[in-house]
């Protein structure tokens, strides 16, 4: 292999608070002070809303406005049946300002596995990209981890105007990496968006499931359950303190 690419959301990044806290934190800030147990409660129903938006719309993630747009319609969703009698108005002021924290760079955290394993990588000689469904603010996330060093390129939906799992977002990837798709591997946590879309792009799909729920007889792909797990299908020596006996 010649490069790997990677998606960022749940793979490298995770919201750190998450959109729950977020939320209480956006409208306790303009006075209204939300239990957090009635976020809870609607918080499948707002990312079961999500989905629907961006099943109905395939092209969203592709289209900053349109980004700020669902992510506006999830914390509405989150939010208005726990602000029964607010006017609509105060609750949209609270869904953008609940967009607006979400979408700070310091409101993602990386996971462990993750500057281990890039810099593994890196010391290998490969080259490594980003390949996401995100707003053009991914690359000051990036940058504010300190993952911009690690990356020769971020192939961001939003900026390339292409979202997964068109294999075309891939193939932009590919160009930039300029490696042909039999060298080069994917890992993302979506086996629609991320496997489906690197498999049509002839590159080799890797499905990163931590929630440990799957195994390999449920998928029909490369499935790992850590970046860890990327090393050892690569061949590439785990850092000394993960080396599992």
């Amino acid at each position: 292999m010649q490069a790997v690419f990677f998606d960022v959301g749940f793979t490298l990044l995770f919201a750190d608070p998450g959109e729950v806290d977020i939320a209480h934190t956006a409208c306790a800030d303009r006075g209204h002070a939300v239990p957090r147990e009635c976020l809870e409660q609607h918080a499948p129903a707002a990312s079961t809303a999500l989905r629907r938006l961006a099943k109905a719309n395939p092209d969203t993630w592709s289209d900053e406005r349109a980004i700020q747009a669902a992510w506006i319609s999830f914390f509405t969703h989150l939010i208005r049946p726990c602000l029964a009698g607010v006017p609509a108005r105060e609750v949209d002021e609270c869904a953008r300002a609940a967009f607006a924290i979400f979408d700070e760079a310091q409101s993602y955290a990386l996971y462990p596995d993750a500057l281990p394993v890039l810099t593994a990588l890196r010391e290998r000689g490969l080259k490594l990209g980003v390949i996401s469904d995100w707003g053009i603010g991914l690359g000051l996330i990036l940058r504010h981890h300190d993952l911009i060093k690690y990356f020769d390129f971020a192939a961001i939906s939003a900026s390339v105007r292409l979202a997964k799992p068109n294999p075309a977002l891939f193939e932009t990837a590919l160009r930039r990496a300029d490696v042909i798709p039999d060298y080069a591997v994917h890992i993302g946590d979506s086996y629609v968006l991320d496997v489906l879309g690197a498999r049509a792009a002839g590159i080799t799909p890797v499905l990163l499931d931590r929630s440990g729920r799957l195994s390999e007889n449920d998928v029909d792909c490369l499935l790992v359950h850590d970046l860890y797990g990327l090393l050892d299908l690569l061949h590439v020596a785990r850092p000394p303190a993960t080396v599992v006996p």
